[in-house]
């Protein structure tokens, strides 16, 4: 059947032991398309006597006209294995007659068919060509397409269901959620491929059956894209309590440190699931305590609760999301200095963490956790605290160069008022700026939050002193604090480097 031969050579992606590689690189090779694969099955039992094999899969696919067959095994009237030309692993010599038999004797009947063939016995290195880039990427299954799979008329519910989650969730039951999608790339092309053949054979529109549909980002660009997807509702809360386990010596009812997690308002931050349940093809999305426990364990490739929560540069981690967002640029202009330059961050801990007392039983009790989490979210500022720009002043006058060129002129209210106007709708700014005065800590560092804060200079001398290694004069200070503002906010009038804008030269 022809959609079977389509999904066998798709398949092959699996069968094969393919490495997908990176995009360019400056100095390196342009990358092969998506369907650049590179075969190395002979890897797992011994070093090769030749590179790998660089294998174009979509210009095969199209060379057999979709006819899976020729190069995989059906079984069972539709059943195809990806492996090539065989059903099950065997011996590393008979692996290798499989492949040169089938290949060069593919080849050698389609140049003396007069048609346009490939590389012939003898001719090896046209083959074993070695490692290749490629511009063949993961694709990222984002809540745009999943709507548009769940909503698609295509996919129907299972008979005597009401949702249609198990015809990709195939474990998942009325009685039992499980969103486990496939154990790993084999058996997700076979549902993916297999799906979007079967559709086509109805003269439906469909999906891709080629690699670059979905592995190309080029590609997939020229997709349709929903903007404004409806929440999925997957059974999960709005709000759930987090809470670690007590320490042995503490006191039964001793206050503990939980986190109210606002699920729903992340779940409207993130394009996917997997943005934090990063593992949700294979695992589907268990809670994070499922892998990760306060002592690590193998499925959480040992990196504990805390670890996952606190991680700064992984994106699935609370701390590591929240470190990407600062470096936007509304927000880099103070956070890339706060990070940097400030003593220390005391009570920044608790924006997210709350010691209270608990209930006896909560832990044991989703459903009361997550209504003492509502509770507590909606306790929360859900507006940045107003300033009062009347106590702010207009304009500051900077002298410290005054020698060599006019005071500067700060527009200080000016630009209080323009930070302000970023953060304006902002919910994430709005929790964790709820503190009066804030915002002034972006560039009043290490002083007290405060409508009235001392000077720079309280703290910067005019010249350099060995008194803290850290800390610049004043001169510098102003320069690392304004010039980096505006680098890091992209600021272009002035520009960082536009000296006499904010230094007019003395006449």
């Amino acid at each position: 059947m022809r959609w079977v031969g389509i999904l066998c050579l798709s398949l092959g992606v699996a069968g094969f032991g393919l490495n997908a590689l990176g995009g360019k690189q400056e100095g390196k090779p342009e990358p092969g398309g998506a369907g650049l694969i590179l075969i190395d099955t002979l890897a797992a039992s011994g070093k090769l006597s030749y590179p790998v094999v660089r294998f174009d899969h979509d210009k095969h696919t199209k060379a057999v006209e979709n006819k899976c067959d020729s190069c995989h095994t059906v079984a069972e009237g539709n059943k195809v294995t990806p492996l090539f030309k065989r059903q099950a692993s065997e011996d590393p010599g008979r692996i290798k007659a499989i492949y040169h038999d089938n290949c060069i004797g593919c080849h050698q009947r389609t140049a003396q068919a007069d048609k346009k063939s490939g590389p012939q016995s003898g001719e090896c290195r046209s083959c074993h060509a070695g490692p290749r880039d490629s511009v063949r990427e993961v694709i990222p299954f984002d809540k745009s397409l999943h709507y548009r799979h769940a909503s698609s008329k295509m996919v129907q519910p299972a008979p005597g269901q009401k949702e249609n989650c198990s015809k990709c969730h195939t474990q998942d039951t009325p009685e039992k959620r499980n969103l486990i999608f496939a154990k790993n790339k084999e058996e997700a092309h076979t549902k993916c491929v297999s799906c979007h053949l079967e559709i086509a054979s109805t003269k439906q529109p469909t999906g891709p059956v080629e690699c670059a549909g979905c592995h190309d980002a080029a590609k997939r660009s020229t997709y349709k894209v929903i903007a404004d997807v409806p929440r999925l509702e997957a059974g999960q809360t709005d709000a759930m309590l987090l809470v670690p386990p007590a320490p042995k010596s503490a006191a039964k009812d001793a206050p503990r440190s939980v986190v109210p997690f606002d699920h729903k308002a992340h779940e409207a931050k993130v394009n996917r699931c997997s943005a934090c349940h990063h593992d949700a093809r294979s695992k589907g999305v268990p809670a994070c305590s499922q892998c990760h426990t306060p002592g690590g364990k193998e499925e959480g490739a040992f990196i504990t609760i805390e670890q996952a929560m606190h991680r700064p540069m992984a994106m699935e981690s609370c701390i590591g999301c929240h470190n990407a967002k600062k470096a936007d640029p509304q927000c880099a202009g103070c956070h890339e200095f706060l990070g940097r330059t400030t003593k220390s961050q005391e009570g920044a801990c608790a924006k997210c963490h709350v010691q209270m007392p608990l209930p006896e039983g909560v832990e044991q009790n989703k459903a009361l956790r997550n209504s003492l989490a509502q509770t507590i979210l909606e306790g929360k500022p859900k507006k940045d605290a107003a300033l009062r720009l009347d106590e702010i002043p207009e304009v500051v006058e900077i002298g410290v160069l005054s020698k060599e060129y006019q005071p500067s002129k700060f527009p200080h209210r000016k630009v209080v008022k323009k930070i302000a106007a970023g953060m304006e709708n902002s919910t994430l700014a709005a929790y964790f700026h709820s503190s009066p005065n804030a915002m002034c800590a972006g560039c009043h560092h290490n002083a007290p939050a405060s409508a009235n804060p001392p000077a720079c200079a309280t703290c910067h001398s005019k010249e350099f002193q060995e008194v803290d290694g850290r800390k610049p004069s004043l001169k510098t200070a102003y320069h690392q604090q304004c010039m980096g503002c505006h680098k890091h906010m992209g600021i272009q009038k002035p520009a960082d480097t536009a000296c006499v804008e904010c230094h007019a030269k003395k006449e």
